[in-house]
C-alpha cells in the first residue's frame, strides 16, 4: 500500500470554492490520528492555577541534577537509542529535557518509510525519560519543518511537500496558512515530535538580493501586519491539527529581516532602535505573543544571534548578538506587549554551535568556549539552549565531550551560586508548565505513538499544497494582456535547472543528491501534456540540463552536452531558478549569465526565454527581466509548484497570486501595492442613527468604511487612515473626521449640531471616491410649533382719494383702524411626563372597560380588539395635544400652567381611548 495515499481524495478545486479552515483533505487523516494515538487535551484549554500547582510539585521532587539537565536541548548522533548509547546515557545520567532530530545526524533517512523511522525513534528516546529512576518528565522532541523541502525541512521522505512560508504569502490568504499548519501538526505529532522549531515570523522588509543577509523564502512577506496575520494562522494550525500535542518556537526573535547578514553564518547587525524594531520587526512576534489559552499564541520564541546598533539610541552602541546579551534580552521582554506571555512562554536559543556564534566567541576559530557560551546564553534570558554542531570540527566525540561537560559545570554553578540556581529553577518551572501543557498526564503511554499510524497519517496533504501553489503562483512580466500563447506541437522546449547536488548526512546511506532535478520540469511537462496526458507535446521535442552545462558553454570551458546545438533549434528555452548564491551554489547565477551574454544574443531572439521562479522572485533586474517572453514566481522547487507553473506556461492555470515582497525589477513595491486601490468605490455605511427614525440635532452619526482594498485586492492591513466627511446640502461642512482601519474597516463618529439633509463620504489615501449615504436631519419640535404661531405683521394704512380734494392737492392717507397687536401665543411643550400620564389614563380606561364588561363574555379576539383600539385612541389623543390641535390652553379656554396642561392631556387620553372602547362595546348578539 503507498503510504502517500489513502481512501479517496478531493480534488483541488473543491477545496479552494469550499474555503474551509480545515480542507476536506484532511478530515481522514484526522480520523485516523484520533483513533491511533492518544488524544491529550486541547491547546487552547485554560490552563489556570491549577497547573501552577502541579508545576510546583513536581519541581520540588526534583534533584539538582534533574533541574539543571531541563535546560538543555541536544542533538546526537545516529538513530539506535539502545541502552547504554551516547543519547541513553545523556537521557538517563544527565536528564537532559529534549533532543533535536536532524537528518545531519543520520538520526533517520528519508525515504518513503520515514514517518515510522522517526515515531520508533521517539518512542525509544521517550521510554528512556519515562522509565527508571528519578523525575520521569517528557522529552522534548524537536525539528525544524519550514516547508520547500531540504535543507530547512528535515523529515522529506514520506511526508507532505510543504509549501514554505512565502508560497504561503503570496496567497494573502491566512486560511491557508491555517490549513498547511494543520497538516504540519498532523504529521509531527504522528511520528511524536513535540517542538517546532517553527514558523520564522522574519519580516523580510527589504530584500537583498543576492546578498549575505537574503532569507528569501523563509519569511511570510515584507509587510509586519500580513506576516503577524500568516504567523497566527499557521500556529493555530499547528495547535489544531496536532491536537494540542505540539509547541511551536517562532523564529528568529527579534527579527532578523533588515540585518546585513545570514544569522547563522556570522553575526548579523540590524541598525535599528526599539523604537524603530516596534514598528516592523517586532510587530508580528507581539501579535503571536498573546494570551496562553489562545491557539494563535507560540509557545516560545528563538533568540537570533543578532547584535544592534542603536538599541537605545546612541547609534555608537552595538548591543552583543541577542542571545547573549541580558540587558537587551531584559528590554525587550519588559516592553508591555511581552510580559504577560513570559510568565509562561520560553525562551529558546539559536543553535550555540553555528559558524556566527563561534566567530563571535572566537573571531579566529581557534577556540570553542562552550561553557562561556551555554552560560552567557542562560543568562541573558534563554531558557532552553540548543546544542547542536557543538564543536569546532564537527567530531561527534568532541560534541559529546563538550555537551557533557557544559551540563557538569552548569550543575557545580547551581550547587554555588544561588542567584544562578534561582534562574535555573525559573527556567525549569517556564519548561516544567510547557511539558505539563503537551502530556496533563505524563506517563509512558500518554508521550507513545502508532508508528504504523504515523506511516498511514502523513504524506496526504499534497492536493492541499497544491492548493496553495495555485492560488500562489505570480504573473510578474509580462502584463497578462502580453502573455505569450503556449507551446504548440511539434516547437521545440529546451529546459535549464538549477540541479545543485547537496548531501543530508556524512555516512553511506546519504547518497548526495539534487535538490532540484534537471528533469524534474520535463517529468511533469510529459505527465500533463506528453503521449500520456493530452498529447500535445512529444518526448522527442522535450530536452532539460542542469544549469552546469549551460554555465560551461558561457565559460567556454568543455561541456558534456552540444549546448549550442540544442540553443540554435530552441523555440522556447525554460529556466527553473533557485535562488542567485554563488558563494553557496557554483552555478546559481546561470539565468543572470546567459541574460548578460553576448554569445546567446541570437538564441535570446529566437527563443520565447521563460524562467519559473522556484524561490525568491527578486534575482533578476529590469534589463534582464524585459528580455524574457514570461516570468512566474513560484517559490518552491518542489513538484506541485512545478505543475502550477506548467500548467501555467500552457494557459491552463491563470496566476492569481501577488509577490508578498518588493521586486525591484519589476518595479513591484509592496508599500504601493498595500495602499487603497485608488480605483475602487469605498463602501461607506450609516450605522447611527438608523434608517427611516426622525432625527433632530444635536445628534451622532456613525459611519463604517469598508472593507477598503488595496492594488492587490486584499484589504489593507491595520492603521491605514480614512477620512470621513458630512456636507450639508447648503455647502456647509461639519468638521471630518479620521479614522483607522482594523481587518479593512474603519469607523467614525461625527457630531451634527444643524438640521438639514447631509450627504457623507469617505476617502482613504488615493482612493477619493465612496458611497455617499444620506441622512435627513429634522429641526426641533418645538421650534417647528413655535414657527407656525407667529402672527402675521399688522396691514398698513391704504392712501384713499376724496371727492372733495382738489385735484392738484395731494392725497391725503385715511388709515384703517387695524387690531391691536397681540404676542405670540405660547404653550408649555409637552415632554416625558405628559407621554407617561397619558400612557397611565389609557392604562385605567382599559382595565376599567373590562371590568365593567366581565359580564359579558367576549371572544379573545374581540378583547385584543378592544386593548388596541383603546390604545390607539389614547395616542391619537396626545400626539393630537402635542401638535396643539387640540390644546384648549393655546385656545384662551384654560390658564396655560403646567398642572392645568398635565391634567387635560390625561382627560383628552383618557376620553381617546374610551370613545372606541364604549363603540365596540355595544351588544351584540354575534359577540356572546
Amino acid at each position: 500500500m503507498d503510504n502517500r495515499c489513502l481512501s479517496a481524495r478531493v480534488r483541488p478545486r473543491h477545496l479552494g470554492r469550499a474555503r474551509y479552515p480545515f480542507a476536506w483533505g484532511l478530515v481522514v487523516p484526522l480520523v485516523l490520528a484520533s483513533l491511533l494515538f492518544p488524544a491529550p487535551a486541547l491547546h487552547a484549554q485554560d490552563p489556570g492555577a491549577g497547573l501552577d500547582a502541579q508545576v510546583q510539585t513536581l519541581l520540588s521532587t526534583m534533584t539538582a541534577e534533574e533541574r539543571v539537565g531541563q535546560l538543555f536541548l541536544v542533538a546526537f548522533a545516529g538513530n539506535e537509542p539502545v541502552p547504554g548509547s551516547d543519547i541513553a546515557q545523556l537521557i538517563r545520567q544527565d536528564h537532559v529535557g529534549g533532543v533535536v532530530l536532524l537528518a545531519s545526524n543520520a538520526n533517520f533517512y528519508n525515504r518513503a518509510d520515514t514517518p515510522r523511522q522517526v515515531a520508533e525513534l521517539t518512542n525509544a528516546l521517550q521510554a528512556l525519560a519515562m522509565t527508571g529512576t528519578g523525575a520521569r518528565i517528557p522529552l522534548f522532541v524537536a525539528t525544524s519543518h519550514e516547508g520547500d523541502g531540504y535543507p530547512f525541512t528535515q523529515i522529506t521522505g514520506g511526508t507532505t511537500p510543504l509549501p514554505n512560508a512565502m508560497a504561503m504569502g503570496a496567497t494573502w490568504d491566512p486560511d491557508h496558512a491555517r490549513t498547511v499548519g494543520q497538516v504540519t501538526g498532523l504529521e509531527l505529532a504522528a511520528m511524536g515530535i513535540n517542538l517546532l522549531l517553527g514558523p520564522s515570523v522574519d519580516v523580510l522588509h527589504t530584500p537583498w538580493p543576492g546578498g549575505q543577509a537574503d532569507i528569501g523564502t523563509r519569511s511570510f512577506g515584507g509587510d509586519p501586519w500580513w506576516v503577524a496575520r500568516m504567523g497566527q494562522a499557521y500556529i493555530q494550525g499547528v495547535h489544531q491539527g496536532s491536537g494540542g500535542r505540539i509547541a511551536t518556537v517562532a523564529k528568529h526573535f527579534p527579527g532578523h529581516g533588515g540585518s546585513d547578514r545570514p544569522p547563522d553564518q556570522e553575526v548579523a547587525t540590524v541598525d535599528k532602535s526599539i523604537e524603530e524594531l516596534l514598528q516592523l520587526e517586532l510587530a508580528p512576534f507581539i501579535a503571536i505573543a498573546g494570551d496562553a489559552s489562545d491557539d494563535t499564541t507560540t509557545d516560545a520564541l528563538m533568540t537570533a544571534p543578532v547584535r544592534y546598533r542603536s538599541f537605545q539610541g546612541d547609534t555608537r552602541q552595538f548591543t552583543a548578538p541577542l542571545t547573549f546579551d541580558p540587558e537587551a534580552m531584559d528590554a525587550l521582554l519588559n516592553l508591555d506587549e511581552f510580559v504577560a506571555w513570559r510568565r509562561t512562554g520560553l525562551m529558546v536559543s539559536a543553535s550555540l554551535g553555528v559558524p556566527a556564534v563561534r566567530k563571535y566567541f572566537d573571531p579566529t576559530l581557534s577556540t570553542f568556549p562552550h561553557r562561556r557560551m551555554a552560560k552567557e546564553a542562560f543568562l541573558a534570558g534563554n531558557d532552553l539552549l540548543l546544542l547542536s554542531d557543538f564543536d569546532l570540527a564537527g567530531d561527534w566525540t568532541v560534541q559529546l565531550e563538550n555537551v557533557r561537560d557544559t551540563i557538569s559545570f552548569f550543575r557545580a554553578e547551581y550547587q554555588n551560586n544561588p542567584a544562578f540556581a534561582a534562574q535555573v529553577d525559573e527556567s525549569v518551572a517556564r519548561i516544567l508548565w510547557r511539558k505539563l501543557k503537551l502530556y496533563p498526564e505524563p506517563n509512558l503511554e500518554a508521550v507513545q505513538v502508532h508508528a504504523a499510524a504515523a506511516l498511514q497519517v502523513c504524506g496526504l496533504g499534497t492536493e492541499i499544497t497544491q492548493l496553495v501553489a495555485n492560488q500562489g503562483l505570480t504573473l510578474l512580466y509580462p502584463d497578462p494582456n502580453a502573455v505569450p500563447i503556449p507551446p504548440r506541437q511539434g516547437e521545440k522546449i529546451l529546459i535549464f535547472a538549477d540541479a545543485r547536488p547537496v548531501r543530508e548526512c556524512p555516512v553511506e546511506a546519504c547518497q548526495p543528491f539534487p535538490l532540484l532535478s534537471h528533469t524534474a520540469v520535463e517529468e511533469v511537462l510529459l505527465r500533463i501534456y506528453g503521449p500520456q496526458g493530452t498529447g500535445q507535446i512529444e518526448p522527442a521535442d522535450v530536452s532539460s540540463l542542469p544549469f552546469g552545462q549551460l554555465q560551461k558553454y558561457l565559460t567556454g570551458e568543455e561541456a558534456d552536452y552540444d549546448v549550442s546545438t540544442v540553443l540554435a533549434q530552441a523555440d522556447w528555452i525554460l529556466f527553473a531558478q533557485q535562488d542567485v548564491n554563488p558563494d553557496q551554489a557554483l552555478n546559481s547565477d546561470t539565468v543572470k549569465r546567459y541574460l548578460n551574454h553576448s554569445l546567446t544574443a541570437a538564441s535570446r531572439q529566437q527563443s520565447k526565454l521563460v524562467v519559473l521562479a522556484l524561490n525568491a522572485p527578486y534575482y533578476l533586474d529590469t534589463t534582464e527581466i524585459s528580455q524574457l517572453a514570461l516570468y512566474l514566481g513560484a517559490y518552491s522547487k518542489t513538484t506541485p509548484f512545478i505543475e502550477a507553473s506548467v500548467r501555467a506556461l500552457f494557459a491552463e492555470l491563470t496566476p492569481v497570486g501577488a509577490a508578498p515582497v518588493d521586486v525591484q525589477g519589476i518595479n513591484y513595491d509592496l508599500q504601493r501595492q498595500l495602499a487603497p486601490d485608488p480605483n475602487q468605490v469605498l463602501p461607506l455605511v450609516l450605522t447611527e442613527p438608523p434608517p427611516g427614525i426622525a432625527t433632530a440635532p444635536p445628534l451622532t452619526a456613525r459611519l463604517q468604511a469598508g472593507p477598503i482594498l488595496d492594488r492587490n485586492g486584499h484589504i489593507v492591513p491595520d492603521g491605514v487612515e480614512v477620512t470621513f466627511y458630512a456636507e450639508y446640502e447648503t455647502g456647509a461642512y461639519a468638521a471630518p473626521r479620521l479614522g483607522t482601519t482594523a481587518n479593512g474597516q474603519a469607523e467614525a463618529a461625527i457630531p451634527l449640531t444643524a438640521a438639514g439633509q447631509i450627504r457623507f463620504r469617505a476617502e482613504s489615501e488615493g482612493a477619493r471616491r465612496s458611497q455617499e449615504p444620506v441622512l435627513a436631519v429634522q429641526p426641533p419640535p418645538t421650534a417647528t410649533l413655535m414657527a407656525t404661531r407667529m402672527p402675521l405683521p399688522a396691514p398698513t394704512a391704504t392712501p384713499t382719494r376724496t371727492p372733495e380734494a382738489e385735484p392738484t392737492s395731494p392725497p391725503t392717507a385715511t388709515p384703517t383702524a387695524a387690531p391691536p397687536p397681540t404676542s405670540p401665543t405660547t404653550t408649555r411643550p409637552v415632554d416625558g411626563g405628559d407621554l407617561l400620564l397619558a400612557g397611565g389614563a389609557t392604562l385605567l380606561v382599559i382595565l376599567g372597560g373590562l371590568l365593567i364588561l366581565r359580564r359579558q363574555p367576549r371572544r379573545p379576539s374581540t378583547v385584543l380588539r378592544w386593548i388596541l383600539s383603546a390604545i390607539a385612541g389614547g395616542m391619537v389623543a396626545y400626539i393630537l395635544y402635542a401638535l396643539a390641535v387640540v390644546r384648549p390652553e393655546a385656545w384662551g379656554i384654560l390658564p396655560d400652567t403646567t398642572w392645568i396642561s398635565r391634567l387635560t392631556v390625561t382627560a383628552l387620553a383618557g376620553i381617546g381611548a374610551l370613545l372606541p372602547l364604549a363603540l365596540l362595546a355595544r351588544p351584540s348578539g354575534r359577540h356572546r
